[in-house]
Order: structure tokens, then sequence, then C-alpha cells
């Protein structure tokens, strides 16, 4: 289960690095450092610059979403590892280590 926990922290880093790299890329309202790099500019004259455009926001949208799920699943996985160790929280082992309560004081006559 070790090696899922890996596999899925390797996805979300490389994840992370193409997400910055294209939204790096993107061409802003300012221009941006599409205008600066020449396979931008190139893909931009056979896509057409709208469709580079498009092209860039979905990936963006999608390696976004992915980034989310991933996290999501890493947390579930985590979790699953946690529990099926037994491992207490350390909540758990404070409260579990706890004196047990007094009886309450009687209160003053009104």
């Amino acid at each position: 289960m070790s090696w899922l926990l890996g596999l899925l922290i390797f996805l979300l880093v490389v994840d992370a690095i193409l997400l910055t790299l294209l939204v790096l890329i993107q061409q802003g309202r300012g221009g941006g450092l599409a205008t600066d790099i020449r396979g931008v500019a190139q893909a931009s004259q056979l896509l057409g610059v709208r469709h580079a455009a498009d092209f860039a926001e979905k990936a963006t949208w999608t390696l976004t979403g992915v980034l989310v799920g991933l996290t999501l699943l890493i947390h579930a996985v985590h979790s699953a590892m946690r529990e099926g160790a037994g491992l207490k929280t350390r909540t758990a082992e404070v409260i579990g280590n706890l004196p047990p309560p007094s009886s309450p004081a009687p209160q003053p006559p009104k």
C-alpha cells in the first residue's frame, strides 16, 4: 500500500510542475511569457492563436482538477493506511491518558 502512496505523490508532483509551467507559458493580459518562448509562438502559428489559448486554458483546468483529485485520493489512501495499521492520533493518545473525572462538587444552597 505504501508503493501506491508513493506513486500518487509522484504523480502529484509531476502534475504540479506541469501546471506551473503551463500557467507561466500562458499569455496574460499584458503579454506574459508566451510571447518570449519560440515553441509557444510556433504552436500559435500552427494551431492559430485562438486555438492555442483554448488548449492552454483547457489544459490548465484539467491539470487543476487532476491536482485536486490526486490530493483527495492521497488523503484517502493515507487515512486508510493509518487505520489499517492501528495507529492512534496524538489527540486520542492524550485523551486516553487523562485521569478519570472526579465527582462534581456539590452546589451551595441558595
